[in-house]
């Protein structure tokens, strides 16, 4: 079995990888490489998703031999769009997509480890980042709890 943060990585790279033609975004993630992990990927699809894992902070559980910590992640998604405006506004739509598809079930599928997610979001038009082209930039970061016995 896998560290619990490698567990939660492939767990959010499959909630993320849906189709969302009928929500806010109108867009479709679940084609392959639409989703990927590890770095942010420039030269993929748009629309499309990257999630990074930034670190993990524990902390003493309620009892010996119990874990309590905080793992942290950050989702970038890619969204296209003709003006400014519609990029920022497409980016919004997906980061809100993928933040929804996330908190429909806020324990990822994996109760009894976890205890809850909790996301903030922007959106900005890829330009003020440096990233020549239309792209709308959305970004997500996720605070996952988590209650273990060995804290890994």
């Amino acid at each position: 079995m896998p560290v619990i943060e490698n567990t939660v990585l492939n767990r959010l790279k499959v909630v993320i990888a849906q189709d969302y033609t009928a929500e806010f975004s109108g867009y479709d993630l679940s084609a392959a490489g639409s989703v990927t992990v590890g770095q942010v990927d420039l030269a993929g699809l748009i629309p499309s998703a990257s999630i990074v894992f930034v670190d993990t902070i524990e902390a003493q559980g309620r009892s010996l031999g119990r874990y309590q910590g905080t793992m942290r992640f950050q989702i970038v998604v890619f969204s296209g769009g003709t003006s400014i405006s519609d990029r920022v506004s497409n980016a919004l739509n997906l980061a809100g997509d993928v933040s929804k598809a996330i908190t429909e079930d806020r324990t990822l599928g994996l109760s009894g480890v976890i205890q809850d997610v909790l996301i903030s979001r922007t959106a900005l038009d890829g330009q003020e980042m440096g990233i020549s082209g239309a792209l709308g930039v959305g970004m997500l970061e996720l605070s996952v709890t988590f209650s273990n016995q060995w804290g890994v």
